[in-house]
């Protein structure tokens, strides 16, 4: 007999290094263990609007995201969530391991084309002030079954989780084995949170640049 397929949701912002690496850890999960992950998406600008109203660095790279989100959103409604993970996943490139600027036009047109998409649509999705709506709805729902942060985790209606954060690319049956564990931890109603101090940044591409520089 087959192994049941387990089904994922994960909710990103493309601004996120912690989402974006937890993103490729599940990636990575469904090529070791029988899941299916389905991308949904958070907006760090809007749960964060008045905070970062004293933090310019913040409120600059949230509403980078937010443009990304936007792009994103219009993905999802012309050609269904997969293009819509593609695309983030061609974003988190550009982005988080390429340093290329997030919230720029430029970025997001190479990034949709990278996804097997017509570029334009980034252009589309930015001019067009429905894919903001659509995607504070989207922020509003997650927010309902009280998603506060990225990322965050539901499999099949769980209630959500905010992590597993990592620090690095898992990859192979390391990855499997966080993956048991962590859907263990999540399937117990009991369980809520396990932390520990964060005392370095996430191990992508931009940072290693800035630190060799």
């Amino acid at each position: 007999m087959s192994t049941p397929t387990t089904t994922v949701s994960l909710h990103v912002d493309p601004a996120c290094p912690w989402a974006w690496l937890t993103s490729r850890w599940l990636d990575e999960v469904t090529r070791v263990r029988p899941v299916r992950v389905v991308t949904r998406l958070f907006d760090l600008a809007e749960i964060n609007r008045e905070r970062d109203q004293k933090d310019e660095g913040m409120q600059r790279s949230h509403s980078a995201g937010e443009r990304a989100l936007r792009v994103l959103v219009l993905v999802e409604r012309e050609h269904g969530e997969p293009a819509m993970a593609r695309a983030y996943t061609e974003i988190g490139e550009a982005w988080h391991e390429r340093g290329e600027p997030l919230g720029e036009v430029a970025t997001l047109r190479g990034a949709v084309q990278a996804a097997g998409l017509d570029p334009s649509l980034a252009d589309r999705a930015l001019d067009d002030e429905s894919t903001y709506d659509e995607l504070l709805a989207q922020h509003r729902t997650a927010c309902e079954v009280d998603c506060f942060g990225v990322p965050t985790l539901q499999i099949e209606g769980s209630a959500p989780i905010f992590g597993p954060v990592v620090d690095r690319r898992i990859t192979g049956e390391e990855a499997g084995e966080l993956w048991d564990r962590v859907e263990w931890l999540i399937r117990r109603g009991f369980f809520f949170e396990l932390k520990r101090t964060r005392d370095h940044r996430a191990d992508v591409g931009r940072y290693r640049v800035q630190t060799a520089a």
